[in-house]
Parts: C-alpha cells; structure tokens; sequence
C-alpha cells in the first residue's frame, strides 16, 4: 500500500503541471525551438555556480544571511533538547526513533534502492534522491513526449539544479565534518573539519550532518516548479512547506539530522533553484529580460494604478 501511495506522489508531482500542446500539426516545431540544449544540464554547472554564488554575496543576499546565522544559531543551542523532544514525540506516536527503510536493489555492500516499510521511513523517503530523481524524470519524460516544453525544460532544471547544489553541499559538509545524533560521540555533535576521502566513505555519518542534503534538495525541487509553474503557486508552496516540513521533523526524530541543519540547507536550495530557472540563458539575455518589463496605467474597481508588464 505504502508503495502505491510512493509511486502515486511521484507521478502526481511529475505529471500534474502539464498542459496539452495547443496544436498537434505545429507541436513538434515549437517544442524544437523552445526546449533548452539538453548537454548545458552539465556545461552550465560552472555558469549557474558562478550565479548561485553571486547572489548569495551580494547586498540583496544580507537579510537572508541575518536569517540563516540566526536561526542556525538559535536551534544549535537548542539541539540536544529539541532532538529529546521529537524522538519522544515519535515513540509516542508508534513511529520509533530508527530508520526503516529496506534495501531491494543492492551491488555488494552498496545499497542502491532502499524503500519505507512504514510510515517513519516513508516520511524519511520523501527527501531520497530516489524521489527527488523521479520528480525530474517525470517532468521529462512527460515534456518530452507530449512535446510540451515546459515540462521538459523544469526537467532539465530540476535535474541541473540538484548536480550544482550537491557540489556545494558535499563540500561544505566536509568543511564542517558535523557528527549525526545517532552516532555523536559528544553532545551537540563533534565536529571534525575536512576528513580525509576514505575515512568520509568510510564513517560517512560522523561528518556528514551539516547542512542537510535532504531538505536543500526537496527546497530546491518545489521551488523549481513553482518558477516554472507560479499560476499553481496556491497548491505547490502549502504542498512544498508540509512535505519540508515532515521530512525535516522525521530526520530529527531517527537522528539523522540535528534541527541546526536546516536553514543553511534551505537557503542553499533556493538560491540554486533560482539561479537553475536560468539554464541556458546567457547574462544578454537575462539583462534584456529585465529591461522588458515596464509600467502602464491600469485601472482596477474604478481606481488608477501602475502595472509592471512583461512584453513578450
């Protein structure tokens, strides 16, 4: 059942932006001409990393940033007592504190496919790149197939902006080399700055904590198709904050993650899905987008006003 309900979410997600092609005697046309070159997926990545990491050190970034060190600082005071509280909470409500999910695809030692057997480890799948993987897999296949551009190209955003993210991220875990509750040798988490490459494949979860990969990409994921799709926006950001938000709770609650994991996560995810909503523009061209918008009069229940207007 649980299963079903998994495989229901991916293709809810995946298939339920699309629209039908206007006419199917010119799709195949305007589809060619509108879709983005599939390889900038990859040589783009130094483009969008250059954007992602301007934006985030520019002015606009400085009141993201008082968010991000002040919430970070707030819940890393409280880690220990906040972990205390979720797990009890889960043990109360019969979801434990482990994760069980169970491997059905294996090659030797590695576990490939890892599924949920219950509802605690469902919650903890929500954030799997499995999930995420089939998201953008969808929006292609479906884009592709249909000859609907902006299916297709959300995929290739999708898929773009989960590459860019994760070079980030694994090397900031490293740089932090947090400990996960469930293997802290002190509390709060020993942190161990820049393990060597075999004793981080090795104890992975003893550096690994900071910031989470889990919620930066689910982040991400919702906040790629809500810019590609904003007119479901009243849908996609309610969905996009609970699935967040019970994925980060159950990953405090089986001690992979600590609360203080969170924010920069966060702010990671969106910054490179805003900068990933640009895949295969060049800087020309996202200057003349801005100067394409501009101000009219309008008049709206008897009143003048000023619109911002994109011109096409």
């Amino acid at each position: 059942m649980q299963k079903i309900f998994l495989i229901f979410l991916v293709l809810w997600s995946a298939f339920g932006f699309a629209e039908t092609p206007v006419t199917a005697e010119s799709e195949s046309a305007a589809f060619d001409s509108k879709v983005i070159d599939y390889k900038k997926v990859v040589t783009d990545i130094p483009l969008t990393s250059w954007r992602g990491l301007k934006k985030s050190f520019s002015k606009e970034a400085i009141p993201g940033w008082a968010l991000v060190l002040s919430t970070t600082a707030i819940t890393l005071h409280n880690d220990e007592v906040m972990l205390r509280d979720v797990q009890r909470h889960g043990r109360d409500l019969g979801l434990g504190n482990e994760d069980n999910t169970r491997a059905i695809l294996s090659a030797g030692e590695i576990d490939i496919l890892r599924l949920p057997t219950d509802v605690g480890s469902f919650l903890y799948f929500l954030g799997d790149g499995w999930m995420h993987g089939g998201i953008a897999a969808g929006f292609l296949y479906n884009g592709y197939s249909k000859k609907n551009s902006r299916a297709y190209n959300t995929g290739l955003q999708l898929a773009h902006g989960m590459t860019v993210s994760t070079i980030f991220n694994q090397f900031l875990k490293r740089s932090f080399g947090r400990e996960s509750p469930y293997v802290r040798t002190e509390p709060f988490g020993r942190w161990s700055p820049y393990p060597s490459v075999p004793e981080y494949q090795a104890r992975t979860a003893r550096y690994d904590a900071m910031p989470s990969g889990h919620v930066m990409t689910t982040t991400l994921v919702f906040t790629i198709i809500n810019e590609n799709y904003p007119e479901y926006s009243n849908y996609i950001i309610p969905i996009g904050v609970t699935w967040t938000s019970l994925l980060a709770w159950q990953m405090v609650n089986n001690g992979v993650h600590w609360a203080s994991d969170y924010p920069l996560g966060i702010a990671m995810g969106y910054v490179f899905a805003k900068a990933s909503t640009n895949l295969g523009k060049t800087d020309e061209e996202l200057e003349r987008e801005k100067q394409s918008w501009y101000l009219m009069p309008s008049q709206h229940h008897g009143q003048q006003a000023l619109t911002f207007v994109y011109e096409y």
